[in-house]
């Protein structure tokens, strides 16, 4: 699972895997807004199922006859409705969901945060923060 932060939006991509044969990914996109020095709000926008993909191959013998038929049966949507899931499934979660969460420990490169029932979530940065300037710049005279 990886989280982007960036500018109060984090988007989390989850790849998922069923039966070593199905492959898909989830991607929750949400808002976060500081309520204190201590306090942020995680607002859930939009969740999107990707289509799923499967490795016909992997499946297993005594699920190949039930593949073939899902198959059949997906070919046989009319086409607005098979274009509409080629395409992933969009859930919108506007106002629908939110969780708070405190800052229990934050530097360059860990971020830990509990929720209202204290669970801790432990992050970490991928990449390097920017480094910073050798010379900086004045913009304005004092």
């Amino acid at each position: 699972m990886d989280m982007v932060i960036k500018e109060g939006n984090a988007k989390v991509t989850a790849n998922m895997k069923l039966l070593y044969s199905i492959e898909s990914t989830f991607i929750l996109l949400s808002k976060l807004n500081v309520e204190g020095p201590l306090r942020m709000k995680e607002e859930y926008v939009e969740g999107i199922l990707e289509t799923p993909s499967i490795i016909e191959e992997t499946v297993p013998e005594q699920l190949k006859g039930a593949f073939g038929q899902a198959v059949h049966v997906v070919q046989q949507l009319p086409f607005p409705i098979r274009d509409a899931f080629s395409s992933g499934l969009k859930i919108p979660l506007t106002s629908t969901f939110q969780r708070l969460f405190m800052i229990s420990y934050l530097d360059d490169e860990i971020l830990i945060v509990r929720d209202a029932a204290g669970v801790p979530e432990v992050l970490t940065r991928l990449d390097a923060p920017a480094p910073a300037m050798a010379d900086p710049i004045a913009e304005y005279e004092s």
